[in-house]
Formats: structure tokens, sequence, C-alpha cells
């Protein structure tokens, strides 16, 4: 019998709801060694969480907390429930576990009556709105091959590349990919070297992505690094640029001929960025690890700087990841969107007073205002403020909240709108004299 599972099984539902990490990655991670079988009993739980948290409310079932076995743990009944009222391993559970429940056995079966006599049962499923399909992005690595060499190397191996025409539109790139069969692949209306893969295409493990040809990053992510577009041999700054996809986006830009300066606080991601710049063959980043709030921006070496990307920490509510539909909608946390929203401000002002700089790209992957327009707000009404945001990406039909008034002059990205995760991007160039 193994108590372990169950333990453990609770740790990672907790961590999973609290956006700590993503699922798979915590699952992975754990030193329970049956992953498949964790993984299984975590994603039952959360797929029947709301059906459990109703039968925990229920009179008689919130008793079983009391247990000594339970300790009062809601997300170990939970599981339990789980394994008694709908899974089929209840006579797996550990004894001093399943006593906890069979002692209480009585009051739980009158409670699952009760929920399906008024029509709540955990059979009886609430309508569900079926999940977004986003597409499987990859951008062309134009530091090791050309579009046209990428085109030509993935008609060799059967795929079959297209533009899609018209496809600036939000409903006509909708449809587009809607209607796309599995081997027809798109070039991205809106961003260059990009394509568009079915959303069932798992190239993983492909040859192309492995060795760095093709890098695996969503549309929107892509956005900040096309639109700071910096000219070849100029210094860029990268700023919070783990895991590197932006730096890497950047230094294709910049033909891999300048400077990219890239700094990130975080040890894991800094190291994860290290070694995926080193597989994309960027020879012109200069990747730090630190607090950019503590980097004198003035030094010397920073002087030829003439673009910054900012994308600091933010709450990550756009990303959207394969099990989402299990966790439900996500309660915003204020006091959370305060305190990133204040680190978003000092870092992207931070950032202005780099002395030569003469444009700056901020993006989140956040679709919260308090880190979006609400940021950029702080900055545009202090009168001297260095810097002015221009019209990103007109072409981008899906703009910033229209009650800023400069919010026409953002964008956004949203799943159920563009296909991609939830995104903010802004742009500010430095005001002429």
């Amino acid at each position: 019998m193994d108590e372990h599972l169950y333990h453990e099984t609770a740790d990672i539902v907790n961590r999973t709801l609290s956006k700590e990490r993503n699922l798979r990655t915590l699952v992975y991670n754990s030193s329970y060694a049956n992953k498949k079988k964790l993984l299984r009993l975590c994603c039952e739980t959360l797929k029947y969480r709301t059906y459990l948290e109703k039968l925990m409310k229920q009179p008689g079932v919130t008793d079983v907390l009391r247990d000594r076995a339970i300790q009062s743990n809601r997300t170990l009944l939970m599981i339990l429930l789980y394994e008694f009222v709908i899974g089929s391993a209840f006579r797996h559970v550990p004894r001093k576990l399943a006593i906890a429940i069979s002692t209480n056995q009585k009051a739980i079966s009158q409670a699952v009556e009760e929920l399906e006599a008024r029509g709540e049962g955990w059979a009886q499923k609430e309508p569900q709105e079926a999940p977004v399909q986003i597409p499987r992005y990859a951008r062309v690595n134009a530091i090791k091959w050309s579009m046209e060499e990428a085109e030509e190397n993935l008609a060799k191996e059967q795929w079959v590349v297209q533009k899609m025409e018209d496809g600036t539109s939000p409903e006509v790139f909708r449809q587009r990919v809607a209607e796309m069969t599995e081997e027809l692949v798109y070039w991205d209306p809106h961003i260059d070297y990009l394509l568009v893969f079915h959303p069932k295409t798992q190239i993983h493990n492909y040859w192309m992505v492995t060795e760095g040809y093709l890098i695996l990053q969503d549309k929107a992510s892509c956005l900040p690094a096309f639109l700071a577009n910096p000219t070849p041999y100029t210094h860029v700054f990268d700023i919070c640029s783990a895991p590197g996809m932006k730096t890497s986006h950047l230094a294709a830009v910049l033909n891999n001929q300048g400077k990219v300066w890239a700094i990130d606080k975080a040890n894991d991601r800094f190291e994860v960025m290290t070694s995926m710049l080193e597989r994309a063959g960027v020879t012109i980043a200069s990747p730090f690890c630190g607090d950019f709030l503590k980097v004198d921006v003035t030094d010397k070496k920073f002087k030829k700087v003439k673009t910054a990307v900012v994308d600091p920490p933010c709450s990550g509510s756009g990303i959207v990841k394969r099990m989402d539909n299990l966790l439900g909608a996500e309660p915003k946390n204020e006091r959370r969107l305060n305190g990133l929203h204040n680190l978003q401000v000092m870092i992207l002002k931070h950032a202005m007073r780099l002395p030569n700089l003469e444009r700056i790209v901020y993006s989140t992957c956040s679709v919260h205002e308090e880190e979006d327009e609400s940021v950029l707000e702080e900055i545009v009404s202090d009168p001297n403020c260095p810097f002015e945001l221009i019209d990103a990406l007109p072409s981008w039909k899906h703009r910033g909240l229209s009650s800023y008034e400069f919010g026409e002059k953002c964008l956004r990205a949203d799943p159920k709108v563009d296909l991609t995760n939830g995104f903010f991007v802004a742009v500010f160039e430095r005001k002429q004299e």
C-alpha cells in the first residue's frame, strides 16, 4: 500500500492550483517513481475538483477532515473521495487512509445521493467550453538558415508550406487554422520567419528543432523582438531575458552582428538560457545573472545600447497550458498584482535611464490591466518622461484597452481571438527635442 502516492498527489495538486509550477513539471520533478500513476491521479482529481469540493461541503463529509490520518488536509481528502466515489483503486488505498473514509461511508454515500438528486452528481457533467486550439508555432532561426532553405527542407520532408492570404484579419486567421490539414504549414501573416503548424503537430524531437534550426516559440512571444527591430551591428539590452527565446530572436534580427546584453535574476532560468543560446548558434549575446535594478545603466559598456526589450516578471495569466481546463478560472490576487505592478514600473523606468536608448519594447504574458496599461499610464503621465508611445504594429487588429487614451497604440493578444497566449506589447521611442 502506497501512502506516499496520496500525500505526493495532494502536494502537487496544491502547488498546481497556486500556479507555482505547471502540473507536468511538478510530476516529473517528483521523487515518486511511478510518474504515469502520479500524473493520472493528479489529473483525475483536478478534473472532478468542482464536484469533489461540493461533496466535501455536505453534512457528515466535512467531519472526515478531523480524522487523525487526514489532519485537516482538504486536498488529501479530495483525492481519497475521488478514489472512493469515482475511481477504481480504493481497494489499493493504504489502510490508515482508507479507514478515515470507510468509517464515514454512510455519510459520504448519503451526500453522493443528495448531490445526484439535485442534478449535481459527478457523472452529470456541467457544460464546458471547448478548449482553444492554438497552432504550433516555430520560428525559423535566421542565424542558421534562410526562409527559402527552411521551406525547401520542409518540402523535402513532405510538408506543404504556403503563404496565408488575408491572414492579418483575426477571423480569417482562425478560419485558416481551423481548416488546416496536418501536413500543411503556413508562413505567419504578421511576423517574419514564423511558421504555423497544425495544433496537433508534435515536433519537439524533430531534428530541425533539436539542432536549433527551428525554435518553438509562441507567436505572441515573437512580437517584442520583431517590434524592437534593431539594425545589425547595434547593441540591444534584453532585460529579464530568460529562458532566452527573445534573446535568440533579437540576435537573429541582428543577423548575429552587434551585441545583445541579456540579464536575468533567476539562476535556473539563466542556465536554461545559456544552453538555449548555444544551441541556436548565437555568438553575440553577453548573458549575465543578476538584478537589473542594481545594474549601473550609465556604465560605459552600455553606452552603445540603442534598443531595449523589457519583459518583466508578471503573473503569467495569459499563458495557455494544455491542462488549463482542469484548473478552472484563476481568481485575481490583487495584492500580488499590486506588487508586480510596482516592480514592473521600476524596471521600465530604470531601463529608460540607459543614456543612448532610442527604442524600448515593454511586454508581459499577462492579461491583467494592472500589469499592462496601468504600468504605461504611470510612465506616460510623468511630464519629464523622455519617451513616448508609438503605434505598435498597426496591422494587428486587437488593441489595448479603449479606457486609456493611449490604448490604441498598444496591442493585446488573446487565445480565443488571436490563437496565441495572452500577451501585451507596447513600444516607446525617445521624444524628439
